[in-house]
């Protein structure tokens, strides 16, 4: 806005936007459990959600989970960039799975049943997987630049996304590390807070008081 229109920043006030209510509930433990049994969930994994094009940036996941034995569960549509990711997978024999066709609710209880969230994506226009993420009291991995960091708050751990290297270390240090998955995630969950439905209305309802007066 301001780039190409010219507009003053003072001039723009942000205010953001919320995700599906599902991930806002508490499923009962018995559905969580049948979607773990309908979807061979592994014990203990790590999670990537998101359409599988370049952007999002699973290979450079893919390629920090080479040798760890950390499986990863992905789901999102494919398109053409997801042959890249296979080749790689099956070469270096990763243990990934990908599912499709998830509805809302099984999508709410894979979040919670997964360790650790991931996603370093190049870009985006806000990051919304981030914040169900943090609504579900799983810890995010996330790009250090674009917006991510605005969705992520101050304890959602940073990565590179350029460098698989620094996203390896990174997913290794929470694998780890419960006790700094469960703080990091009960910190998340307070944080996001802000993104629920009410204080985004106040914030639209006030901005507009303000423009009338």
């Amino acid at each position: 806005i301001i780039q190409f229109l010219k507009v003053p920043e003072s001039k723009i006030e942000v205010i953001y936007q919320g995700c599906h209510k599902a991930f806002k509930e508490q499923q009962s433990e018995e559905f969580i459990q049948k979607t773990k049994e309908k979807y061979s969930l592994p014990e203990k994994f790590i999670l990537n959600v998101g359409t599988i094009e370049e952007r999002k940036n699973l290979l450079n996941v893919v390629k920090a989970l080479k040798d760890t034995n950390i499986p990863l569960v992905v789901v999102g549509k494919k398109t053409k960039y997801f042959r890249k990711v296979e080749q790689f997978v099956q070469q270096h024999k990763i243990s990934v799975q990908f599912l499709e066709g998830v509805s809302m609710d099984e999508l709410a209880a894979i979040y919670k049943l997964a360790d650790i969230f991931v996603y370093p994506s190049f870009f985006e226009g806000f990051g919304i997987p981030v914040i169900e993420a943090l609504f579900s009291k799983t810890v995010a991995i996330t790009s250090n630049t674009s917006c991510l960091p605005e969705a992520g708050g101050p304890d959602s751990v940073y990565v590179d996304p350029e460098n698989h290297l620094d996203i390896q270390s990174k997913i290794k240090f929470l694998w780890d590390n419960e006790s700094e998955r469960k703080r990091r995630a009960d910190k998340g969950f307070y944080f996001v807070q802000q993104f629920n439905d009410e204080p985004i209305a106040n914030n639209l309802m006030n901005l507009y008081r303000k423009i009338i007066s």
